[in-house]
């Protein structure tokens, strides 16, 4: 697998970021801060996804809604573009795209593309191909574990036998973790628990018959108890009367003393009424009524402060003073003077220039003419209208008068012109006159005028206001009188319900602190409930002495040898002995009804014993089967170790071999602990120094590279991990990296000169020696497994057999319904006993613990570089 280019829009400090990768080494050299570790993160992040720590560390300081990029790679043959864009807040609004560049189809997607494409999770691929400057000595994990076993025998026997081993611990953990927890413990104590019930039981069957004669032999003290107690209470109850009838003349005395007392409380309360019968709803009455008087008076207030007419009547009297009403006489003159005024005007505006008088001569003549000739016409007519036969007469009459009506005619148009010349000369003669009275007129339509603020010449108009004002005036008076009658009525109600009032409790001895008509009439009301209570308190007194002295009457006295106080004594030692045997007695009721309730559950108690014994067994026979299968898994599985660690023991030589040519021997264990075999025994590395210890790491990680990967070369990550070289130790390791190259493309950061790779080639014969043919890999686990429980390669047919070998010939008692994880144990433990065969088990180190110590393969050389196997 490799790397072709990657291209990062915004990922922690780098932004609008590409690099093309070469095939073999590509080494970047750049200062401490320029992003080297972002690099490495942004590519492990394509592959992986972001974690939440990292996406904490490499959001962008930007305020952006998501950040990313994309990694092109090459996988077996085909190459990839994978695209993700990582959400600043959540992991689930990541999102990631995979292209088959060839095809240029969309994958699907998933996003653990490490596993898919290397068969390593997380954090298998920082302990393998991604080498950093730190935590090189960590240990490999089991991931990396199953992957070198698959590897081996190119089956996934390992994982499932892992897979197998980690069930049957937890299976076996469930069932018995230690002595105090497990499922088979807690059966145990369960049993113990059931046991202890029964057992219980039993003895409260036992316990029965003795409890009831204890609760018989109680009542019997009881009811012997209460006869005595019977008798002493006739005793006592005869003893009471005698008392009580000697004491009755006493008692009399006391009810008529304490009556006297109640009689002169109430003497003292009637003090207040004065005499008078008061009832309650009276009282009640004159409250409701004095609270009416409150509001009353209240909107009487209101509307006395409140009167809008007398408001506006007052604003008007300031506008136009209207303090002094015209009345209509006034009024009606001023009105008279200026219609006087204004015709003056118009005749003198109307005035000619007529100079001379004209008499009328020409209308006298034609009216003496046209007189003689109506007469003369008048008489013709009525002699020709008598005469008939004269008709000349009458037509000459008719003739004539019509003459005389235009004559008269003429006179009156003549009359009249000379009248009109006769006016014009009278008004031009009386000018003067009128501009005289027109100069009085107006002094006084001023005057008049000026009281009330109007100084326009336009005297209609104002007259016109004076007149409008004066009515508004007149109807502001009539609503402020209308409002005064009304709060004049309210007034008189407020007198009277007062005076009302005052006269109620004017009755009545009210103390010197009630001021208010209220408190007067509050006081009342308490005196009256005091009352009413005293009263029923002297008539509950009368009606005790009256019942006293009826049913008390005088006898005979018998006399008693006894004092009360003595009866009294022994009834109460009666008393106390009954009651400790009624506790007692309840004691033993309980107590009998708590084993009867036991002794119910005895039979449910044996069928739960039963199936807890049942379950025990099969719980035990499962535990040790499961611990059998354990032991052969582990024995199995610690032989396939053995031959597989043997190819990452030569892988991890050849390298030590070129970098540490003076090292001692070492060993490598079957869990990769890598050791050094001193005079002393086997030394860790964390006894060297850093460099040493860096240099065995380095060697460790590039062998388990060439075991964890045998066809598809993965890509290698170096992040600046020689920082604690010497220069010798540094330029073997440059060179070594050079040489790895031919096998791995290489993607080496440094942050020093010194430490760069430069571009040429490594020695051949390093070279050669690092790519010569990787070490053989051992046989499948299932042939080693085979090996160990010595089986053949033939198909035997399964057959069921008990652990001590003997073969079942009967079912189980119980038959359960197996889980996966239960077949699966089932089936690795069900193993032939006779087909075992024990010369090939090699002996283990003693257990420690529960565990197994593994077993450890030493390499030794010697002058020659000859290796040899302990």
């Amino acid at each position: 697998m490799k790397l072709i280019s990657l291209y990062i829009d915004n990922f922690g400090k780098l932004s609008d970021f590409s690099f093309d990768f070469k095939s073999d080494i590509n080494s970047i050299y750049e200062e401490n801060g320029w992003g080297k570790t972002t690099l490495t993160v942004f590519i492990k992040s394509m592959l992986y996804g972001l974690s939440k720590s990292d996406r904490g560390i490499y959001t962008p300081w930007k305020n952006l809604s998501s950040f990313g990029g994309y990694l092109i790679i090459e996988a077996n043959g085909k190459e990839y573009r994978i695209e993700r864009q990582f959400s600043p807040s959540k992991a689930t609004s990541d999102t990631l795209k995979i292209y088959n560049l060839k095809t240029n189809q969309q994958l699907s997607s998933d996003t653990n593309l490490g596993e898919r494409f290397l068969g390593l999770n997380e954090n298998s691929f920082e302990r393998s191909v991604f080498i950093p400057q730190k935590d090189l000595t960590e240990g490999f994990g089991s991931d990396i574990e199953a992957k070198l076993a698959n590897l081996i025998g190119g089956t996934n026997d390992s994982q499932s036998f892992e897979e197998a081993m980690e069930i049957l611990k937890s299976k076996a953990k469930e069932l018995k973790l230690n002595s105090k927890k497990g499922l088979i413990i807690d059966k145990h104590l369960e049993l113990s628990q059931i046991n202890d019930e029964i057992e219980q039981c039993n003895r409260r069957m036992e316990g029965i018959p003795v409890i009831q004669a204890n609760i018989d032999k109680v009542n019997d003290e009881i009811y012997k108890l209460n006869q005595e107690k019977k008798e002493y209470n006739n005793k006592i109850i005869n003893f009471t009367r005698v008392q009580e009838k000697r004491s009755k003349l006493e008692v009399v005395s006391k009810y008529e003393e304490d009556i006297k007392l109640t009689k002169k409380l109430l003497d003292e309360n009637n003090y207040v009424f004065n005499g008078i019968d008061l009832s309650q709803d009276e009282v009640l009455n004159y409250r409701a009524k004095n609270k009416e008087l409150q509001n009353l008076k209240l909107q009487y207030e209101v509307k006395k402060q409140n009167n809008r007419a007398t408001i506006k009547k007052e604003k008007l009297e300031k506008e136009i003073n209207l303090t002094e009403i015209p009345d209509e006489e006034t009024l009606e003159h001023i009105t008279d003077q200026v219609v006087k005024y204004n015709n003056i005007k118009s005749i003198i505006a109307t005035k000619n220039e007529v100079k001379e008088r004209v008499k009328p001569k020409a209308g006298i003549a034609l009216t003496i003419i046209s007189t003689a000739l109506i007469i003369t016409g008048v008489t013709l007519f009525v002699i020709g209208f008598l005469k008939s036969h004269v008709m000349g007469l009458y037509i000459a009459g008719i003739a004539i008068s019509i003459v005389a009506v235009l004559g008269y005619i003429g006179a009156l148009a003549a009359f009249i012109s000379t009248n009109a010349k006769n006016n014009a000369l009278q008004v031009g003669g009386q000018v003067k006159a009128y501009d005289y009275e027109k100069i009085h007129l107006e002094e006084e339509i001023r005057e008049f005028f000026g009281k009330y603020h109007l100084y326009s010449s336009n005297f209609t108009n104002n007259l016109l206001t004076v007149k409008t004002n004066i009515q508004r005036y007149k109807d502001l008076m009539m609503d402020e009188e209308d409002i005064s009658k009304e709060n004049v009525a309210l007034e008189n109600q407020i007198n009277i319900l007062e005076g009302e009032i005052n006269l109620f409790l004017s009755q009545f001895n009210s103390s010197p602190s009630c001021i208010s008509n209220e408190e007067k009439i509050g006081e009342l009301n308490t005196h009256l409930r005091k009352k009413n209570e005293i009263l029923a308190q002297l008539k509950e007194k009368q009606d005790l002495l009256n019942e006293f002295v009826t049913q008390n009457s005088l006898q005979s006295i018998e006399e008693n040898n006894i004092s009360i106080e003595e009866l009294n004594s022994i009834i109460a030692r009666i008393d106390t002995k009954i009651d400790e045997l009624n506790s007692q007695k309840n004691t033993y009721l309980a107590k009998y009804s708590e084993y009867e309730t036991e002794i119910a559950m005895y039979d449910d108690y044996i069928g739960q014993k039963e199936a807890v014994e049942v379950d025990i067994h099969h719980l035990e026979e499962e535990y040790r089967l499961i611990l059998t299968s354990m032991e052969y898994l582990s024995m199995s599985q610690n032989s396939l170790l053995e031959k597989y660690v043997m190819p990452m023991k030569e892988s991890v030589n050849k390298y030590i071999s070129l970098l540490l040519k003076d090292s001692n021997d070492y060993s490598i264990d079957v869990n990769f602990k890598f050791q050094f075999v001193t005079n002393n025994g086997l030394k860790g590395i964390e006894s060297y120094s850093r460099g040493y210890q860096t240099i065995i790491s380095l060697c460790m990680r590039l062998a388990l590279i060439d075991c964890l990967y045998p066809n598809e070369k993965p890509f290698v990550i170096l992040d600046d991990p020689f920082v604690n070289f010497d220069d010798e130790k540094l330029d073997l390791c440059k060179s070594l990296i050079k040489a790895i190259s031919k096998q791995y493309q290489i993607v080496y950061f440094t942050c020093h000169k010194s430490r760069e790779i430069d571009k040429t080639k490594a020695p051949e014969a390093l070279r050669e020696e690092v790519v010569r043919q990787s070490p053989v890999l051992p046989k499948s686990i299932s042939s080693s497994v085979s090996e160990v429980l010595g089986k053949k390669n033939t198909e035997v047919k399964p057959r069921a057999y008990h652990i001590d070998g003997t073969e079942a010939t009967k079912p189980a008692p119980r038959v359960r319904k197996l889980s996966p994880e239960d077949e699966l144990v089932e089936e690795l433990t069900r193993i032939n006993v006779e087909d075992v065969k024990p010369a090939p088990i090699k002996p283990m180190a003693k257990e420690t613990n529960g565990k197994v110590a593994p077993r450890t393969i030493v390499i030794n050389r010697n002058n020659n570089g000859a290796k040899k196997t302990k």
